[in-house]
Order: C-alpha cells, then sequence, then structure tokens
C-alpha cells in the first residue's frame, strides 16, 4: 500500500491529512508524488503521518529492506513483551 492509498482509504484530503498531521500540505504531495522519498522521512514525520491515518509504518513504506527490518523488530518487541522475566 502507498500513502496516498491510505489516505484515500481513509476518506482524507490531502489538506485534511496535512492539518491532522502538522505536515505541510506540499511535503505530503510530495511523497505521494515520489518527488521525495518516504522511505527516507525522519521518523517524526512518518509517526504524524501514521498517528493521523491511525495505520501502521508497513501501511505507508514502500522500501523492501526497511519494511523487512521493521517486521524483524516488531517480531522481537513482541516476544519481549511477552517475556515476563525481567
Amino acid at each position: 500500500m502507498s500513502l496516498q492509498e491510505v489516505r484515500k482509504q481513509r476518506n482524507l484530503s490531502q489538506r485534511e491529512c496535512a492539518e491532522r498531521s502538522g505536515v505541510n500540505v506540499r511535503i505530503l504531495q510530495f511523497y505521494e508524488q515520489g518527488i521525495r522519498d518516504i522511505n527516507g522521512a525522519k521518523l517524526v514525520t512518518l509517526l504524524k503521518l501514521c498517528n493521523a491515518l491511525d495505520c501502521g509504518l508497513e501501511e505507508i513504506l514502500t522500501d523492501e529492506e526497511t519494511l523487512k527490518e521493521l517486521d524483524k523488530y516488531t517480531r522481537t518487541t513482541l516476544k519481549t513483551e511477552g517475556n515476563t522475566d525481567y
């Protein structure tokens, strides 16, 4: 999925998404058009977008290596959280 697809799925305009996330509408447009690579965005920007869209990073990132590492991180974190032997 892409940022644009998630935004449209949530029935938000670019302006609404920008306002909810605090990300400049032009920057949002650049990510959607591929002028800027969303995979190179600052983590805080990605988190703002995910919070505004109520989605996970894996839904808006497109880089395979990043997605693999995110999956590995998520699985490791879930294992750790399930461990009560601190």
